[in-house]
This record gives structure tokens, C-alpha cells and sequence, in this order.
């Protein structure tokens, strides 16, 4: 919120520019109840840098072996299980939410300060569940401390090979869930916005930088201002009134 509050104040000459995920553009409104930015009149986009793929893991102490039975798991015995996040209203707690509620299950939130906190705490065992990037949760996939039942969208890590996508699996709409981006100060100049959105198109396109982008667990993806505001005010009007729904709150 510092961040955004610094980005929302700054001259509107495009020199002041933050790097943002869909929870700073989409979610925060709907979760913080006294949010000290408005995304959709205090910060203008500039473009898409790139999506984040996310991965379904588990405790392999946990007896499930994919998505269904995960979740058939949960209904057997509601409020056993329980997954852990980032941080209430971080990507993972959103998504998971919006995953559990799709499936029906009853399973327990547990919050952590940071992502590091929360995977040590699921590879230890005292959470059994976490929906994370895929580069967080790699180096635990490949020695076997954790058990990958899905990603989405599906990768090029040979550690992902034989995850399913949870689209497959009856769960669409998390093909590029999570995203980043770059944001500049509304009432930047067009002109502006267009040069800086071109110079990021370029950039994507550099073979060792989608190559670098791919080895940090991350997907190029660019489009132009126009697009990139339409999905944002369209993630909105989806993720808005379900975010409400579910009742997610920062504390």
C-alpha cells in the first residue's frame, strides 16, 4: 500500500512506475476495507509483464494423489484439512478460496507472514496444503518434500511434467490467475503510456530475457495498454463479487 500510495502521488510524466499483480489492481479493493489507493482512478496501466503459474502441492504424508481425491478427502472429513498462504488476501489465500469453494470442501485457512513461512510449515507437516508459484515450490517437488497434484497454467519445468493442469481437472479459470504487470500514475499522458508499453514489448521479445523469465518461474506476457486495462476492470467484475462472497478479510 506504501508503494501504490508513493506511485498514486507521484508527477505524471511515467518516471514513477510500479510493478503490481492482479491482488494490487484487483483483489485490494475488495478485501482492505479502507484501501488508501483506488486502482481504477489513482493508477493507469501501462502493460502486462508476465503470468505466474501456480502449483496444487501437498504434504506426501497426505493420502492423496490428485485433485479429486484431495478434495474427497475434505468432504470425508470437513475442517481436518487445512492449506496455507502468504497472507490474508494474498494470491494463494484468494485462489484457494475461490478452488475450495468451487469443490465444496471445508478446509482450513492458515495464514503465514510470507511465502517461505508457509512452505516450511507444509513441508514440516503442520499444514498439509498450498497453492503457490511454481518456482517457490520446485526445489521441493524435485527431492520429493512435496507432492504436486496440479498447475496452472502448465510449464516447461521438468519437475511439473506429469502435473495436470486444474483446468483438466474440472477447475477453469486459473490458466493465468496470477500476473504481473507495470502500472504508472493516472494522468500520465498516452503518448507516454504507449512509449513505455512498447519498450516492455521489446524487451519480452529479447531471447535471454523470456529465457531468464522462464528460469524464475515466470511466463512473458505482453499486450497492449488498451488490453491490458480491459482485463483488469473484467477481473473486477468476476473476481469482485466473489472475493465479497467468500467474506476474505486481512485479518
Amino acid at each position: 500500500m506504501v508503494a501504490m500510495q508513493q506511485v498514486k502521488n507521484a508527477p505524471k510524466d511515467g518516471h514513477t512506475l510500479a510493478v503490481v499483480t492482479n491482488a494490487h489492481m484487483v483483489w485490494n479493493p475488495y478485501v482492505f476495507p479502507k484501501l488508501s489507493y483506488d486502482p481504477a482512478t489513482d493508477l493507469v496501466p501501462v502493460s502486462p509483464i508476465s503470468v505466474i503459474p501456480m502449483a496444487l502441492a501437498v504434504n506426501p504424508k497426505l493420502p492423496a494423489q490428485s485433485v479429486a481425491e484431495l478434495f474427497a478427502l475434505a468432504k470425508q472429513s470437513p475442517g481436518k484439512l487445512n492449506y496455507a498462504s502468504s497472507g490474508n488476501g494474498s494470491p494463494p489465500h484468494v485462489l484457494f478460496e475461490m478452488l475450495r469453494d468451487q469443490a465444496g470442501a471445508n478446509i482450513v485457512h492458515v495464514p503465514f507472514k510470507t511465502g517461505t513461512d508457509a512452505l516450511t510449515s507444509v513441508v514440516a507437516g503442520d499444514v498439509q496444503i498450498y497453492l503457490a508459484g511454481t518456482s517457490l515450490v520446485e526445489p521441493m517437488v524435485k527431492d520429493h518434500r512435496l507432492r504436486v497434484l496440479a498447475v496452472s497454467p502448465k510449464v516447461p519445468a521438468a519437475a511439473f511434467a506429469g502435473a495436470p493442469t486444474l483446468e483438466s481437472q474440472g477447475f477453469p479459470g486459473y490458466e493465468s490467475a496470477v500476473w504481473l504487470g507495470l502500472v504508472a500514475t493516472a494522468g500520465t499522458p498516452p503518448a507516454v503510456i504507449k512509449r513505455l508499453n512498447d519498450e516492455v514489448g521489446k524487451a519480452l521479445k529479447d531471447a535471454a530475457m523470456q529465457q531468464a523469465m522462464v528460469g524464475h518461474g515466470a511466463l512473458p506476457y505482453h499486450a497492449t495498454p488498451e488490453a491490458f486495462a480491459h482485463r483488469i476492470a473484467a477481473e473486477r467484475g468476476t473476481w469482485g463479487p466473489a472475493i465479497r462472497r467468500l467474506g476474505i478479510q486481512p485479518n
